[in-house]
């Protein structure tokens, strides 16, 4: 229609069967879906421990970088890793855990990034937050952004409103939209947290909640139980 400007979209990006080829991960007959549909895409990603999680992982979402072949395992989990650090130091600032984020800050380089080492725990604080918005920063600089209409996204299978409007991201590669993810969740403030049974980072969707499930809060009940067995036969 003349006079009126292409509808933008977010970019599609490519899942579909993965396998493990040695020390690669190889998708195959990779298939188009939009990574902003899958809301759960930054918790899935920090979750990743082993190759096995890479292989489910790339089936559902795809390769970090190109949207078929085949990309290392193990340069996979180093990308998880650091993002899974950033998300841990945001809840470890939020909580005002200093204990923690010393002894990170102690077996690591991050203090060299400043001119003075954090004399108190506050000073602590702001150095964490500002190295947390640096990573993320230096992850999403190259991002385009855009306005779409919310119509456009489909979120766990509920579409947008005609008449709202969003603000997005375009990234260029899958880790992009992971970074984006996790940009998005820390200025909206999303409560997060680390779950006591298997260490997912998870979204807080009520009070104190310690588990990212009612499997794993399960499987801490059953050992709780265990436990108190245990010591009551000695």
């Amino acid at each position: 229609m003349q006079g009126v400007s292409t509808l933008v979209s977010p970019r599609a990006w490519t899942h579909g069967r993965a396998q493990l080829k040695g020390e690669f991960v190889k998708l195959e007959a990779p298939v188009e879906y939009y990574p902003y549909e899958c809301a759960d895409l930054l918790f899935d990603f920090t979750a990743l421990q082993k190759p096995d999680d890479v292989v489910a992982f790339v089936s559902r979402y795809g390769l970090l970088f190109a949207t078929e072949g085949a990309e290392k395992v193990v340069d996979i989990l180093r990308e998880a890793a650091a993002v899974r650090l950033l998300a841990n130091l945001v809840i470890w600032i939020r909580n005002h855990d200093t204990k923690t984020l010393r002894e990170i800050w102690e077996v690591s380089d991050f203090s060299t990034l400043f001119e003075a080492a954090a004399a108190t725990d506050e000073q602590l604080l702001e150095q964490a937050s500002a190295l947390v918005a640096f990573a993320i920063n230096e992850r999403i600089q190259n991002t385009r952004h855009g306005l779409i209409p919310e119509a456009a996204l489909e979120v766990n299978g509920v579409s947008g409103s005609p008449g709202v409007f969003l603000w997005v991201a375009f990234p260029e590669n899958l880790l992009g939209y992971v970074y984006h993810q996790l940009a998005m969740t820390i200025t909206h403030r999303v409560p997060l947290a680390t779950c006591q049974e298997c260490g997912r980072i998870f979204k807080v969707e009520h009070g104190r909640q310690q588990y990212c499930s009612t499997r794993c809060a399960g499987r801490a009940r059953i050992r709780r139980y265990r436990e108190k067995t245990t010591l009551a036969d000695l």
